[in-house]
């Protein structure tokens, strides 16, 4: 039986450009699953319509009623329309981190159509899990890593939804008292409004 906790925020927050900004409404859950597992999500609430969305069927009517019935501005229409497909469904709509007491973690990423994937990193893989901080040209922006022995590359966790350092504190903790049984502040201390 597990206690279960729901942080709601509105946050900025910037994808994968540092000069785009958007508002996103976020939620934080954690759940802790007796002793010896948890799991910590951030479900984020952006809508599969935005202000983009209006420049870019601005742009695919110019192109389409302002240029003569040929091939190329058939490809052109084409074209924009499969990359506006590709971005509406590379959205990410949830990110997830379970940890399991001497078995492991999953790392998990929830698309806006419904794709998931998933990583699985086994216990005796796992040398270190950090927060760490990355500077862009405008902001830094801290992120929680997974740190996997024999692999040149770290495992981020929340990498695209990125919540504010308060949160990644949070999750650090518990995640590194459930994989390395290390003790931590008690997370029943942190009801309450969280901002993401």
């Amino acid at each position: 039986m597990g206690t279960q906790f729901t942080f709601t925020s509105t946050s900025v927050m910037s994808n994968l450009d540092p000069t785009i900004t958007s508002v996103k409404k976020s939620q934080f859950y954690f759940k802790i699953l007796a002793d010896n597992a948890r799991v910590y999500t951030i479900v984020s609430d952006q809508s599969f319509f935005g202000f983009l969305d209006l420049i870019y069927v601005f742009a695919f009517a110019a192109i389409a009623g302002l240029t003569n019935r040929t091939p190329i501005s058939y490809g052109m229409c084409i074209t924009l329309l499969i990359i506006w497909l590709w971005t509406k469904f590379n959205i990410v709509k949830q990110e997830s981190i379970l940890s399991i007491r001497d078995i492991g973690i999953q790392v998990e990423t929830v698309y806006i159509n419904g794709r998931t994937v998933s990583r699985f990193i086994e216990r005796s893989k796992i040398s270190d899990i950090i927060i760490n901080e990355g500077i862009t040209m405008l902001q830094v922006k801290f992120y929680m890593a997974i740190i996997v022995e024999g692999q040149d590359r770290m495992v981020v966790v929340f990498q695209h939804l990125l919540p504010k350092y308060s949160i990644l504190i949070q999750v650090y903790r518990g995640t590194r008292s459930i994989i390395f049984n290390e003790s931590e502040e008690s997370v029943e201390n942190t009801e309450g409004f969280q901002s993401i």
